[in-house]
């Protein structure tokens, strides 16, 4: 890394904790070293890298290199070569005149365009024509174009939060108590024409998407799992919960064969339009992935049709990745072949009237029970590392309720070792995406054999050990009974003190009228209140004071 470059990485504001887990997964299939860089910060020193900022300032190659990441990395927007960064744009003046960074480019023949950002801030157009006019010091002699220009250099004010048009003043520069750091460098552009991975994103959109379903898995996180598992060209992927195929589109627009498989069809084959074309095969020509995605099958993940030598982890294994997102029991529960009784599993084949064993006709769906979740995994796991090739990849989500958990609910295995993990926080729980690689020196694995029938009599619903039930006492009454509760209990508090100050008020006029005070005005008023007591149900003093007596003379 001695003849490399410092470069600033501007990733994308979404989906902060998996900004660095992609990069290097991104930078290791493609071979390109590179070295973090403390990014500085007008607000003290910092070691590390912090990833809750979208500067970061890395080392790199060449220009080629951050072209190459640009195209594979969809949580990166841009980079930059860093020519100067400071607090304080008298300090950037004085470095850039002392560097002169752009003397490389200050030929008659190279086209250029000035370009202000701000993050987290809009600047003005004075303001931007201004900060633009200061750097005339550099006398570009290039025509300036704002389109397809040679060149494009700027500068990038960072702003710690975000500002509120509404209430705040337009942001000025370093003169802003708000910012962070000023980075000036020239952009790099990617002249190739291949696609970007940010367009990638879009082009995987499921609002575009022919044929998608509840579990379809959103375009971002597709492409970034693909990237976890290193897909591309002459790699096989393989998902064994591929539902309506999300993961095998993105891992196939990267380049690499893919394979899907599921314990229910419906959700592969869909419906079939009117040339014929149905479920993933639909998308799939949508996309022009039709020999890519080389097919589809039906099964039990526990009761594979794998032949051997895959099936003994022989051969070296059979698939480069695999890429799945499980089904834990927030959209979908995980089922598995065979009866939740087993009393009632059959030994033999059931014959249809005409002879023929239902198993074999084509609307055939088999009977299904519950998958705990942790069972799920140990099998995932033990699957894997038998079909993997020594190197590759296992991408997969594992729910959580909290950051705490990771230490324990990310699983182990002798032949994995953990490459990454990253949360998606959706409040009360989260899921986290999990990359494992498969060790070089694991060896052949056998399948498991499957699994027990008689774990499946439990209901899902009935299992404290799924991941829908954990954190909840069934003994306690469900949301919607506390809220009932809760209603009757201020309806009633309610009702109490409007029944308190209407005693009250009777109790003030009955002595108004036992002295006599204003005796017909307040008998006239007495009548009406009454009445409309009467009419709401509640009983005035007087016929309570006749009750009262009626009862004491019947004693």
């Amino acid at each position: 890394m001695e003849e490399s470059r410092v470069y600033v990485l501007h990733f994308a504001q979404s989906h902060t904790d998996f900004r660095l887990p992609e990069f290097e997964a991104s930078a290791t299939y493609l071979g390109i070293p590179f070295e973090y860089v403390p990014t500085p910060s007008r607000f003290g020193p910092y070691d590390g890298v912090d990833v809750r900022r979208p500067f970061i300032l890395c080392r790199l190659p060449s220009d080629d290199a951050a072209r190459e990441l640009l195209r594979r990395c969809s949580c990166l927007r841009a980079v930059w070569e860093l020519w100067v960064c400071a607090d304080t744009y008298e300090e950037l003046h004085a470095r850039n005149r002392e560097l002169k960074p752009w003397l490389p480019y200050s030929s008659p023949d190279i086209s250029w365009k000035a370009l202000m950002q701000g993050f987290n801030a809009a600047i003005p157009d004075a303001r931007r024509i201004a900060l633009i006019e200061a750097f005339g010091y550099m006398d570009l002699a290039g025509p300036t174009r704002l389109k397809k220009s040679d060149l494009t250099w700027g500068v990038i004010e960072e702003y710690a939060r975000a500002l509120d048009a509404g209430s705040e003043p337009h942001p000025q520069g370093d003169q802003d108590p708000r910012l962070v750091q000023l980075f000036f460098g020239r952009k790099i552009k990617d002249r190739s024409g291949c696609m970007p991975a940010r367009d990638l994103i879009d082009e995987l959109s499921l609002k575009k998407r022919q044929y998608i379903g509840n579990t379809s898995m959103e375009s971002e996180m597709s492409v970034v799992m693909a990237n976890m598992a290193l897909a591309g060209p002459s790699k096989f992927v393989y998902d064994p919960f591929a539902g309506t195929g999300s993961m095998l589109y993105a891992c196939s627009m990267l380049g690499a064969f893919s394979f899907g498989s599921d314990i229910d069809g419906r959700m592969l084959r869909g419906r079939q339009d009117k040339d014929g074309a149905r479920g993933v095969a639909l998308s799939a020509r949508q996309y022009g992935l039709t020999g890519r995605i080389l097919d589809t099958g039906v099964f039990d993940m526990t009761n594979a049709p794998w032949r051997l030598p895959f099936r003994n982890g022989g051969g070296g294994g059979l698939f480069d990745a695999i890429v799945t997102d499980p089904p834990y029991g927030v959209r979908a529960g995980a089922k598995r072949l065979g009866r939740r009784n087993v009393e009632h599993q059959r030994d033999e084949p059931y014959l249809m009237a005409d002879g023929t064993p239902s198993h074999v006709l084509p609307d055939y769906l088999p009977p299904t029970k519950p998958y705990h979740l942790s069972e799920l995994l140990t099998d995932l796991l033990e699957y894997s590392s038998a079909l993997l090739k020594p190197g590759g990849r296992l991408v997969f989500w594992l729910p959580t309720m909290s950051e705490d958990e990771v230490a324990t609910t990310i699983p182990e295995h002798a032949h994995f070792a953990l490459v990454a993990h990253s949360l998606q926080d959706f409040g009360k729980w989260g899921r986290r995406l999990i990359t494992m690689q498969k060790r070089d020196d694991a060896g052949p694995t056998a399948f498991r054999a499957p699994p027990d029938a008689a774990k499946g009599r439990v209901r899902a619903s009935d299992d404290p050990a799924e991941f829908r039930n954990r954190d909840v006492d069934t003994q306690q009454p469900t949301y919607f009974e506390r809220e009932r509760e809760r209603l009757l209990a201020e309806i009633t508090s309610s009702l109490e003190t409007v029944i308190g100050n209407t005693n009250a008020a009777n109790r003030k006029m009955e002595e108004h009228i036992s002295v006599g005070k204003g005796f017909e005005s307040i008998a006239e008023l007495w009548g009406k209140f009454s009445t409309l007591m009467t009419q709401a149900g509640v009983p005035n003093p007087e016929t309570r004071r006749a009750e009262e007596e009626q009862d004491t003379s019947t004693m």
